[in-house]
């Protein structure tokens, strides 16, 4: 049933040539460029690598032109952009130089700052429930700058979200074991308000899903110029009203932030169990 709605659109127009480009400059830049320390493990460059993979499938892919049609699939694209891509980001960075950089006390006071936990929880929930406001939602999705400079702040501010529980620079890590447990528990449940939000309206919240000129405005901005839309294209979208892709979308957020933040859980914990065995 997907692949009808796709099968109208061009590869030009389901494969984004510069998001793929980017990921792999990034990719370059990472294992070429950037210094090495020896401490680096193998680990660290197969996390970064399989996140800017997943970036380019997240946003270069079918799935990103999906997003401007199905809601759920939008929900999809958050869950693998801020809760797998931004930790294997974060697990995968080489820190020499930003602890060089600490070294500075004005840099270390903002790291901080950054950092903290309280923080991080604040900005990054603030910023997702911000951008499922409604009407911030729509204007978001139908401007060309505003839907990248969201999705960037809302990429960083996962980062920093996961940061306080990866720690890649170890000797700033502020929580002990307990604390990260109750870390993950403030996150799980700061993701229920817009879970229920979405569950239970009673009807269509985002009006680019629903009205027929905003969703053509909103798709029309991550095709190639010059891109034609199938003529049968709101054809395909029937058997996927709305209202039932807005419900859908909200089971598979509360699903899997809560899955994927009890992953974490347990990484930390048998994590923490090597490093007990180990002294």
């Amino acid at each position: 049933m997907i692949g009808q709605i796709l099968e109208g659109f061009s590869f030009h127009a389901q494969w984004n040539g510069g998001i793929i480009f980017f990921s792999l400059i990034l990719i370059v830049l990472y294992l070429f460029l950037l210094p090495t320390s020896k401490s680096h493990t193998t680990f660290k460059s197969i996390a970064f690598i399989s996140s800017m993979i997943l970036i380019l499938l997240t946003m270069g892919s079918p799935l990103n032109l999906l997003g401007r049609m199905l809601f759920r699939a939008h929900i999809i694209q958050m869950i693998l952009l801020l809760l797998v891509v931004a930790p294997l980001i974060v697990m995968g960075l080489k820190t020499d130089l930003l602890e060089k950089l600490l070294n500075k006390g004005v840099a270390r006071k903002i790291y901080s700052v950054l950092t903290h936990p309280v923080f991080t929880i604040v900005l990054f929930h603030a910023l997702f429930m911000g951008y499922h406001i409604p009407v911030v939602f729509d204007w978001i999705r139908t401007g060309y700058f505003t839907n990248y400079f969201f999705l960037i702040g809302l990429v960083v501010a996962a980062m920093l979200v996961w940061w306080p529980l990866i720690s890649p620079i170890q000797k700033y890590d502020r929580l002990n074991i307990k604390k990260k447990f109750i870390y993950i528990f403030v996150n799980v449940l700061l993701f229920i308000p817009v879970t229920l939000f979405l569950l239970l309206a009673d009807k269509e919240l985002y009006t680019v899903y629903s009205d027929t000129s905003l969703m053509l405005s909103a798709l029309e901005l991550c095709l190639p110029p010059g891109t034609e839309i199938p003529a049968n294209f709101l054809e395909t979208l029937l058997p996927y009203p709305p209202f039932a892709e807005q419900k859908n979308g909200a089971i598979l957020l509360g699903i899997s932030q809560a899955v994927l933040f009890g992953i974490g859980a347990l990484l930390i914990y048998l994590k923490e169990r090597r490093a007990k065995k180990a002294v």
